[in-house]
């Protein structure tokens, strides 16, 4: 081995240890992070095996497990990983360009030594990035709240009633772990590397424009408010956005493809139910009670924002986020929206209420692994 090949290896163990460094992970997160999959995958069993599938319901893998972990929106984000975006509705009127382009781009380059397995591979990505974006959220929280708090924030997320879709080929796990990565770039004044985590967010969920505001306080707050160049870097983030809607706009001949797209996906209740009494959507009032439930528990958790002395643009970015769905006109995704508004969890680490400590694990664990079950199955919308 030569001098350079010592230099360079030297470099490559460098930046691994300072990667694992900003990554957060002891043994009982993992321990966490671990138990709470597992569950997911008894759901999905569950479902496969002790439920009548809703026969409309779509999924991007036929394989045992995988048809429920690639299940409802799976099967367009594997469509584009597979033959990229098409002009032509996939599933009845709904558009595969209603979903941006990182994730399944990640999926595609990953599973490109056998595009076969692109489902499994949409599957892992979707568990690392997530275990990455746990210990991720224990960097920046450490600095936030402490380090106790946001490694007991970090392990609510783990079995957030609705973190199954966090194993599932979605894009919520890659969002949150480059939302993470962009407020943490913030804080240590890395503005171009906040920038770029900013736009590859944005190219995962549109709706991570709204970090836009708060990753900007951070840096006005670090220059005494004074309005510098460098703040600029964050218009990376807006500028990917526009970039998508410009090619959308190309694929389609409309400059309002992209939100043609978004309201054919305007379902209600549960979407596309097969026949009367087959689904929750049938019921209607058991499906819209638990949105609106969830909802009101969300807007209820912001009045604790002052009182845990979030600093302001962490307290911003449940209240923008929210904002935007309500704005949207559709609460079916509530659950999920909530959840990658990573504040939140902060929020629940903060009570101090024994009796909270000990029944919300359980409770939540439960409810996840309920809602997981109904998901796998077509009579609940992930």
């Amino acid at each position: 081995m030569n001098f350079a090949d010592v230099v360079v290896r030297s470099r490559v163990v460098t930046r691994f240890a300072g990667l694992t460094r900003v990554i957060a992970l002891d043994r009982g997160l993992v321990a966490v992070f671990i138990a709470s999959r597992l569950l997911v995958l008894l759901a999905a069993f569950a479902a496969e095996s002790l439920l009548a599938r809703n026969p409309n319901l779509t999924s991007g893998d036929g394989a045992p497990i995988l048809r429920s972990l690639t299940s409802w929106d799976g099967l367009y984000y594997l469509e584009i990983a597979r033959s990229g975006y098409h002009a032509a509705a996939i599933v009845g009127t709904y558009h595969d360009y209603a979903f941006p382009p990182l994730y399944p781009a990640v999926v595609w380059i990953m599973s490109l030594p056998s595009p076969s397995f692109a489902g499994l591979v949409g599957v892992l990505v979707s568990n690392v990035a997530f275990l990455v974006a746990l210990g991720l959220l224990v960097t920046l929280g450490e600095g936030v709240v402490g380090r106790r708090r946001a490694r007991l924030g970090a392990s609510y997320l783990a079995i957030f009633p609705f973190a199954a879709v966090f194993s599932m080929s979605y894009t919520e796990s890659l969002f949150l772990a480059l939302s993470l990565g962009a407020f943490i770039a913030a804080e240590r004044d890395r503005r171009a590397l906040a920038g770029l985590l900013l736009a590859f967010a944005c190219l995962c969920r549109l709706q991570g424009i709204v970090m836009l505001v708060p990753l900007a306080l951070i840096l006005l707050q670090r220059d005494g408010w004074r309005l510098r160049a460098s703040v600029g870097w964050l218009m990376l983030g807006p500028l990917s956005v526009a970039g998508f809607f410009a090619f959308v706009a190309t694929l389609t001949g409309s400059t309002t493809g992209y939100l043609d797209a978004q309201v054919g996906f305007g379902r209600t209740g549960i979407g596309t139910a097969a026949t009367a009494g087959s689904s929750i959507a049938a019921l209607f009032t058991p499906y819209q009670g638990t949105l609106l439930v969830v909802l009101g528990i969300a807007i209820f958790l912001l009045v604790y924002l002052r009182e845990d002395r979030i600093p302001l643009p962490y307290a911003l970015l449940p209240i923008l986020t929210l904002g935007l769905e309500l704005s949207s006109g559709l609460l079916e995704a509530v659950g999920r929206i909530a959840m990658l508004a990573f504040p939140y969890v902060w929020i629940l680490a903060g009570r101090r209420a024994s009796w909270f400590r000990r029944a919300w694990p359980l409770a939540s664990a439960g409810l996840m692994t309920l809602f997981a079950v109904l998901m796998f199955g077509g009579y609940y919308v992930p």
